[in-house]
């Protein structure tokens, strides 16, 4: 393994060059066939631009929710400049390079060369990324925005930090879930302070950038739109999908049903935010009449984030949104092959089973990997401020997650974060050169 891994860092030039000729190949061989959210963003954008206006457009005050407002007007500049779906696959993929460049940038901040570079490959090799390129999701800028926000962070100057608190502030009006970089700013600034006995005047810029960014894009929104939103508005349905009689951890849409929790009778006769506090009130009424039961709720949420990986792949092998998870309990408990995988031959079913088989066993090895390097940084106190930050934003993550619903795709953005701590383990495992980890 040492010799496979020395060998592959060593022609990482010539893998990265590989990789992207191989997306280039897929981009202009596959037609995408967006379904679920990226159809709906798909179909948001579409609208916008038939309107000539920019998302939110005042018409869309009825939709359920307003979702990834900057990523869904990127979407349209996109669609605009050339509308097909090549044009958002050409955009994921340079975000993809970015990535890879950024994954770098922070791994050698924190760790070393050799361990920068085994995060180049297991991102790599992480497939998913390349079926969410294929696809229409958020994850792509979403993780771009949050990793570049750390990495300017971690440079520490004043400048870096009013870019980082920018990029936060854009994560954010991808998805909410960016607040959890923010929580995981302010706990290591408490952390610092209480070390050092006073507080950075530093942090300055971090607040003052992302305040600025909230003020300019809310502000932009409201003249378009007539209401000051700088983000998803997507949390009151993400908790009632986790707090409901039907909740099974997981998305479940019976919920939406008539005689359900979240069933609305006339939804056009409502604004977004209408439906935002309906959502909310039966969330919160349901939490408060099934305390424990929410509470015990927890693990199954986590169970439905981490417990299987089909996030893009089967989108890549031209199975759209089939769900791995499902495939399996079928197969195990009805040994139905056809109903598991129905309109596909048994040769694209062996396929497909073989390349998620191999795909999981990856993805658990490298969850291994992560939990062993935490445990192995904690015991030899080695932590530093880069790994804290990425352990933060990964735990306040979570608790999000934990508190709404499970799914996932959810967990992608902290996969990926948390790849760089697999590196470090994997280095260490084999130790392919000279590493130290610096305190600071």
């Amino acid at each position: 393994m040492k010799k496979i891994l020395h060998f592959l860092t060593t022609k990482l030039k010539y893998i990265v060059l590989i990789y992207f000729i191989l997306q280039m190949i897929l981009i202009f061989s596959i037609h995408p066939n967006y379904k679920s959210d990226a159809l709906y963003y798909y179909n948001l954008a579409q609208k916008c631009i038939q309107t000539d206006q920019y998302y939110p457009a005042k018409e869309q005050i009825t939709e359920d929710y307003i979702v990834a407002p900057l990523y869904i007007n990127v979407t349209i500049i996109l669609l605009s400049i050339y509308n097909s779906q090549v044009a958002i696959s050409l955009f994921n993929l340079i975000l993809i390079m970015i990535q890879l460049f950024i994954i770098y940038k922070i791994t050698l901040k924190i760790f070393s060369e050799e361990v920068a570079k085994i995060s180049i490959l297991l991102y790599i090799f992480y497939f998913n990324t390349v079926g969410l390129m294929l696809s229409n999701y958020t994850e792509l800028l979403f993780i771009l925005l949050i990793s570049t926000s750390i990495y300017f962070f971690l440079l520490n100057k004043n400048y870096s930090l009013v870019l980082s608190s920018i990029l936060l502030g854009g994560a954010i009006a991808v998805r909410p879930a960016a607040w959890a970089l923010l929580f995981a700013f302010l706990v290591l600034q408490i952390i610092k302070g209480y070390k050092t006995r006073r507080l950075s005047p530093s942090y300055f810029y971090l607040y003052t950038g992302l305040f600025v960014f909230i003020l300019c894009f809310g502000f932009w929104t409201n003249s378009h739109f007539g209401k000051f939103e700088f983000t998803s508005t997507t949390g009151p349905v993400n908790l009632l999908l986790g707090a409901n009689d039907d909740v099974t951890g997981g998305f479940n849409s019976t919920v939406f049903e008539k005689g359900k929790a979240g069933y609305i009778g006339n939804p056009d006769s409502m604004t977004f935010i209408q439906k935002g506090d309906f959502y909310q009130d039966a969330a919160l009424e349901w939490i408060a009449e099934h305390p424990i039961k929410w509470i015990l709720l927890a693990p199954l949420k986590f169970v439905h984030t981490f417990g299987w990986d089909d996030i893009g792949l089967s989108y890549l092998l031209g199975l759209g949104d089939t769900n791995f998870a499902k495939v399996v309990k079928i197969i195990i408990t009805e040994n139905n092959f056809d109903k598991a995988l129905p309109n596909s031959n048994t040769i694209s079913k062996l396929i497909y089973l073989f390349i998620l088989f191999v795909s999981h066993l990856f993805y658990y090895l490298i969850l291994i990997c992560i939990l062993l390097a935490i445990y192995n940084l904690f015991k030899k106190k080695l932590m530093n401020e880069g790994t804290i930050l990425i352990l933060l934003f990964s735990f306040f993550s979570i608790l999000m997650i934990l508190v709404t619903v499970g799914t996932p795709r959810y967990k992608y953005p902290i996969f990926i974060m948390l790849l760089p701590i697999a590196a470090y383990y994997i280095e260490m495992k084999f130790r392919l050169g000279r590493h130290k980890i610096e305190l600071q």
